[in-house]
């Protein structure tokens, strides 16, 4: 049976708070306060706060218009 490669350039479905203030080059205090304010949806796993890529995009696309 032959394996299924996985390719390396595939993006993560979700990202840590750390990656999403890079991406929107901001502080993880602003993305921090945008999930509070309901603004940013974010979710636990164990310990870790993670966002959905998907959904950071739409919070960048709402706060730029």
């Amino acid at each position: 049976m032959a394996a299924t490669a996985v390719s390396p350039n595939r993006e993560k479905l979700f990202v840590g708070r750390d990656t999403a203030a890079t991406m929107l080059d901001v502080s993880t205090r602003t993305i921090d306060d945008a999930i509070r304010a309901g603004e940013l949806d974010a979710f636990r796993i164990g310990r870790r706060v993670v966002i959905r890529r998907d959904a950071l995009i739409q919070f960048a696309e709402r706060v730029t218009k």
